[in-house]
C-alpha cells in the first residue's frame, strides 16, 4: 500500500474533545488503553494456537518538555493496510470483539484517544519481513494521520526499536501538551500495576510487563517487573446467580480481608476493595454497588463475572458509559444485575456492621479499658525486665546482645510502595566498617530491593554501623520477615502490607520500650488458634469464636465479666506474652542458646517465664470476687 497522508475521518473539534473526555490528560488512562491493546494482540495469537513471549515493555523518558513514552510488544504486528484501518480510522470495532474474541477493545478508538490525549505520536510495527510506520500529529489544529511507505526490516532498524526478530508493535507518545504531567518512575510503578483494568494482565503468569526508566541516550537507567496479587483474604461467598427476566447468569465471588482495604472513594481506579465486573475475561468496572462509600464494606473484594455483558456490547447496547468509566447502571440489564448481586452481599455486609458496632462498644467500655491498660503496664514491665540491657546514663546507640537490629522492628508498607528500614550493627567486635550484610525475606508478599547493603559508621556513634534496607509490599494483608545476616550476627523485622494510601497511624505506644500495646478480641479470627501475638500492631488477639473460648462468653459476647471468663483470659494473655518474650529473647540474643537449637530454647524459656510471671498476670486480669 502506497504512503499517504490524510485528515482523520472525524471532525477536528470532536477528535480532541473525545480524547480529553476519554484520557482526561492522565498518562495512566492512556497506558491502560495501550497495554490492553498489546495484551489483546497476544490473546488473539494464543487463541489461534501460537506460542508467545507475552512481554510488554513500557519505556519512559522524562524531560522538562516533550517527555516520551514507548510501549512495545512481540505480538502480531501490523502491515500497512491493517495500520490504515486500526490507526487511521475512528469508531470501528477493530479489536475482535465483533468476531466474539475474548479481547478488551470495544470502540476502536482507544489508541487514537491515548495519543491525542497526551500530545502526538507514532505507531511502528514489524510484520513479516517489513517495517511499517505511521504518525498521529496535530497540524495547525487538525488531527492528521500519515502512513509511510513500508521498508525492509533490516538489522539497524530492528536494533533501533529493540525488536530483534519476529513481529511486534511500538507505540511512541510524545507528551507535548503543556497541561499533561508525566509521573515520576515510582508512581508509574505503583499505580500501573494496581489499576483495576490491568490486574488480570499483571497477575497473568503468561505475561511479563517491564517498566523501564530511560536515559536521554535511550539506555536503561532502572527497570522493574510489574505484578499484582489480590489481597489475602477468606472466601465468604461463591455462587452462580440467575438474573431475573434475562437469559443471563452472574458468578459472584466475595472475599473478606482481615484488614480494611482502600475504597474507590479513596483511591479511585487503584482501590483494592470492591468487585471487579468481568465479562469473558474483560474487566469492565470496579464497584461496591450501593456500598461504594460504606466503610464497613471496605473489608470485602472479589468479582462478578457475567458473559451476557459481552453479548450486549457486541450488539452495541449502551451498557458501558461513553467515557469508559465502567458500567452504565441506568441500563435495564445493569439495574437487574445490580439488584441481584446486592441481595446476596447485603447479609454479609450487615453482619460486618454488627461486628463493628460490638467492637466499638468494647473500645468505649471504660472498665474493660482500665483493666487492659493496667495489665499492659505490668506486661511491659515484665518484658523490659527480661529483655533490656540498657544502663542509665548511657548516651551511645543501644544494640541488643546479638549486636544488630532493625529500626523499626515492626512496620507497614502500602502495596506497590517501598519502605526504608534502618539496620544498625556493632562494628567494633562482631563486624567491621563496610562489611556487606545479606538481606532476605521469607515471603513473596514482601520483597527485598536491596539484597546486599554496606555498614557505614554512624555519625553520632562510630562504634555502630548503619545501612538502609529497602523493601516493597506485593500483596495486601501479607507479612514478611526481613532477615539480615553478617558474620554470626542476625536481625529481623516484621513488615505487613496494607492497602491505604494515607499514612498509617502507629498503634498507641505507652512507652518507647513497650512490647505490648493492646489486648483485642476478634470473633472473625481463625478459631483453631485461640490466641496469637500480632507483631506488626504489637497486639495480643483473642479468638472469641474458638470453641474453648466461646463457651465462657456472657450473653453480650464478653469474656471479662465472669470469674471463669477472666481466668481463661488471664491464661491466654500469659501464654501469648510468655511465648513472645521467649521468642524475642532468643532471636535477639538476650537469652543464651546453642546454635541450631533455637526452637528448643524458645520452648524452655516459655515454660520458665510462665512459671515466673503467670500469677502476676492473673492478679491484674482476674479482679472479680
Amino acid at each position: 500500500m502506497a504512503g499517504s497522508s490524510r485528515k482523520l475521518q472525524y471532525a477536528d473539534r470532536v477528535a480532541i474533545q473525545q480524547a480529553d473526555q476519554a484520557i482526561r490528560k492522565d498518562a495512566f488512562r492512556a497506558l491502560v488503553e495501550i497495554i490492553t491493546n498489546s495484551n489483546d494482540s497476544y490473546l488473539r495469537l494464543e487463541q489461534a494456537g501460537w506460542s508467545v513471549s507475552g512481554e510488554i515493555y513500557i519505556d519512559v523518558l522524562r524531560r522538562h518538555k516533550n517527555s516520551t513514552i514507548r510501549i512495545w510488544d512481540n505480538a502480531e504486528g501490523m502491515n500497512d493496510s491493517r495500520m490504515d484501518k486500526v490507526v487511521g480510522t475512528y469508531g470501528e470495532a477493530t479489536s475482535g470483539i465483533k468476531e466474539d474474541k475474548n479481547v478488551r477493545g470495544m470502540w476502536g478508538r482507544g489508541l487514537k484517544d491515548s495519543i491525542f490525549g497526551l500530545g502526538h505520536g507514532y505507531v511502528r510495527s514489524f510484520k513479516g519481513g517489513n517495517f511499517y510506520s505511521c504518525s498521529l500529529l496535530v497540524k495547525n489544529g487538525v488531527p492528521t494521520f500519515s502512513l509511510d511507505e513500508p521498508v525492509r526490516a533490516l538489522v539497524p532498524v530492528r536494533q533501533q526499536y529493540g525488536i530483534l526478530e519476529g513481529n511486534g508493535t511500538i507505540i511512541e507518545i510524545i507528551v507535548s501538551r503543556d497541561d499533561v504531567k508525566v509521573p515520576q518512575f515510582d508512581n508509574f510503578r505503583n499505580y500501573l500495576q494496581r489499576h483495576f483494568e490491568l490486574r488480570p494482565i499483571m497477575s497473568n503468569p503468561k505475561r511479563k510487563i517491564i517498566l523501564r526508566e530511560m536515559t536521554a541516550e535511550w539506555t536503561v537507567k532502572q527497570e522493574h517487573e510489574l505484578s499484582y496479587k489480590a489481597p489475602k483474604g477468606v472466601k465468604v461467598l461463591s455462587e452462580r446467580i440467575k438474573i431475573p427476566d434475562y437469559p443471563a447468569w452472574v458468578k459472584l465471588e466475595l472475599n473478606r480481608s482481615s484488614i480494611q482495604l482502600s475504597t474507590r472513594g479513596e483511591e479511585g481506579d487503584y482501590a483494592d476493595g470492591g468487585l471487579l465486573v468481568i465479562s469473558k475475561g474483560m474487566v469492565l468496572s470496579l464497584t461496591m454497588l450501593k456500598y461504594e462509600n460504606d466503610p464497613v464494606a471496605a473489608y470485602f473484594y472479589g468479582s462478578m463475572q457475567c458473559d451476557y455483558l459481552h453479548d450486549l456490547l457486541k450488539n452495541d447496547e449502551p451498557v458501558l458509559t461513553a467515557t469508559r468509566d465502567g458500567i452504565n447502571w441506568s441500563h435495564p440489564f445493569a439495574k437487574a444485575l445490580r439488584l441481584a448481586v446486592e441481595a446476596k452481599i447485603e447479609p454479609l455486609i450487615e453482619k460486618e456492621r454488627k461486628h463493628a458496632i460490638r467492637e466499638e462498644q468494647t473500645k468505649l467500655d471504660k472498665q474493660l479499658r482500665n483493666k487492659i491498660d493496667r495489665a499492659l503496664h505490668e506486661l511491659n514491665h515484665i518484658a523490659l525486665n527480661e529483655l533490656s540491657n540498657r544502663k542509665d546514663g548511657e548516651s551511645r546507640i543501644q544494640l541488643p546482645a546479638s549486636g544488630m537490629l532493625f529500626f523499626p522492628e515492626r512496620a507497614y508498607v502500602q502495596t506497590g510502595r517501598t519502605l526504608s528500614l534502618i539496620l544498625r550493627a556493632d562494628i567494633t567486635k562482631k563486624a567491621k566498617p563496610n562489611d556487606v550484610v545479606a538481606i532476605e525475606s521469607n515471603s513473596d508478599e514482601v520483597i527485598v530491593l536491596t539484597p546486599k547493603v554496606k555498614l557505614k559508621p554512624h555519625k553520632a556513634d562510630p562504634s555502630v554501623g548503619e545501612a538502609i534496607v529497602r523493601v516493597e509490599g506485593r500483596q495486601v494483608g501479607g507479612e514478611g520477615l526481613i532477615i539480615a545476616r553478617v558474620n554470626k550476627m542476625h536481625a529481623q523485622a516484621m513488615v505487613q502490607v496494607h492497602s491505604k494510601k494515607e499514612a498509617l497511624p502507629a498503634p498507641p505506644t505507652r512507652s518507647k520500650n513497650a512490647l505490648f500495646n493492646d489486648i483485642r478480641f476478634d470473633d472473625r479470627m481463625d478459631p483453631r488458634q485461640r490466641v496469637y501475638f500480632d507483631r506488626v500492631n504489637s497486639s495480643i488477639v483473642i479468638a472469641t469464636n474458638a470453641p474453648s473460648v466461646k463457651r465462657y462468653l456472657d450473653e453480650n459476647n464478653r469474656l471479662d465479666t465472669t470469674m471463669p471468663g477472666q481466668v481463661l483470659l488471664a491464661e491466654l494473655v500469659a501464654e501469648a506474652v510468655c511465648r513472645e518474650i521467649a521468642r524475642e529473647g532468643v532471636e535477639k540474643g538476650r537469652f543464651l542458646v546453642l546454635e541450631g537449637s533455637e526452637a528448643d530454647a524458645i520452648q524452655n524459656h516459655f515454660i520458665r517465664l510462665q512459671n515466673r510471671y503467670s500469677h502476676l498476670i492473673h492478679e491484674h486480669i482476674v479482679t472479680m470476687e
